[in-house]
């Protein structure tokens, strides 16, 4: 990897659509070669072929659900085929249930956040890790002949690992598991020349947010995204899913060469007060 992320090559997971399509993009925009996973199949299959077509970078589509380790394993395996190597992993893919206190969430609901928002970040490092460290094949290369280890791995939290939340604590307690994975990992992983960090969003509008009507969206996007006197935060106002992108940009390149397990909140001032999305300076 050479500059920010030239020549490399980037796996995105959760990159069909929200901060992991903005994450692809971004990267792609930067020189990378980007693999789009993601459980919406079709969706990230439109996602990579957009991209190539406006970056002139190559993509790959993999669906994968990653709370499923077989699966990881089988887009890990695609991913050594086409590309033999891997530089960067963002480690996005995350899913939401309804919020609700413990003493109302059922077995079902924590087992599949669980799989998803926890157990799928370990699951894609463990099978993709080795990829950017010589692992790829039983001469300990990847078809490539790399056998040193160059990569950088950023993890998607939340600024909810951090601030108290009423009815949040299944999604909140897996984001806090990966800001403590991240640092575990950073330690685990430096001897073999991999970074391992973590961004913790704020409030970001994504499609989850949006409304269907392409014009209410726009205006929905455009009103959560200006500073307004009820907005979140310090700065007032909710992030577009570019504005997660370039902060996970700058962790996977060469720029962050001296930052490693360390969770970088990009959260508009949220967790700097404290209060979580409400905050009256009053």
């Amino acid at each position: 990897m050479t500059g920010r992320v030239a020549d490399s090559v980037a796996v995105v997971t959760g990159g069909a659509r929200g901060i992991g399509e903005a994450t692809a993009r971004r990267l792609a925009e930067e020189g990378a070669d980007v693999v789009v996973a993601d459980v919406l199949g079709e969706q990230a299959e439109t996602t990579a072929e957009a991209i190539a077509a406006d970056t002139g970078r190559e993509t790959l589509a993999v669906e994968c659900d990653v709370g499923d380790e077989s699966a990881v394993e089988a887009m890990a395996e695609t991913v050594a085929e086409r590309f033999g190597e891997v530089d960067i992993l963002v480690n996005n893919a995350g899913i939401r249930v309804d919020p609700k206190p413990v003493t109302e969430a059922d077995e079902e609901s924590w087992d599949r956040i669980i799989a998803v928002n926890q157990k799928g970040v370990a699951f894609c490092t463990k099978h993709l890790i080795p990829l950017m460290t010589g692992g790829g094949d039983e001469e300990g290369g990847t078809e490539s002949g790399a056998t040193e280890g160059n990569g950088s791995v950023v993890n998607v939290a939340s600024m909810g690992a951090e601030v108290a939340r009423p009815d949040w604590a299944q999604y909140d307690s897996t984001k806090g598991a990966v800001v403590a994975m991240t640092k575990d990992m950073a330690c685990d992983h430096a001897p073999d020349g991999v970074r391992v960090n973590a961004v913790s969003p704020g409030y970001v509008v994504t499609e989850y947010h949006l409304p269907d009507d392409p014009e209410e969206a726009r205006e929905y996007r455009e009103e959560q995204t200006t500073p307004s006197a009820d907005g979140p935060g310090v700065l007032k106002r909710a992030a577009d899913p570019r504005e997660i992108a370039d902060a996970v940009l700058f962790l996977a390149s060469d720029e962050a060469s001296f930052v490693t397990g360390t969770n970088l909140r990009v959260d508009g001032g949220v967790s700097a007060v404290g209060t979580g999305f409400d905050w009256d300076p009053a």
